[in-house]
């Protein structure tokens, strides 16, 4: 993989609100749960996809509006804030329904070093 430039603490957290999502999106299915995580260059940037097998995304339009949560004692916080550090790497973030089920949340990092410290 290229080199990237980053703060190594918020893009942490991005991952780690993702990877925790997606594993309470699957608290409700079987025993079919995994996450999958994938990281591919671009030409530009690095591309990362965190995929799981849950119930999929409900609210595709609201689901990064601060406040808006669909978990019972959700903040709605989480996926704002991923959106808006990725953004501020000047790159984005975006969230698609897996067939036949789950969500995956992909974003991408900038490749050298015109990314924000």
């Amino acid at each position: 993989m290229p080199p990237l430039t980053l703060d190594r603490v918020q893009i942490q957290q991005v991952l780690i609100n993702l990877i925790r999502n997606g594993m309470d999106a699957m608290d409700t299915v079987g025993d079919d749960k995994a996450i999958g995580l994938r990281v591919r260059r671009d030409v530009n940037a690095v591309q990362i996809e965190i995929r799981d097998r849950g119930q999929g995304i409900v609210f595709p339009e609201r689901i990064f509006e601060p406040f808006f949560t669909t978990k019972e004692h959700g903040m709605g916080m989480g996926l704002a804030i991923c959106r808006s550090i990725v953004e501020a790497h000047g790159e984005r973030l975006w969230a698609e329904n897996n067939e036949p089920h789950g969500a995956a949340f992909i974003f991408t990092l900038p490749i050298g070093p015109k990314a924000a410290a």
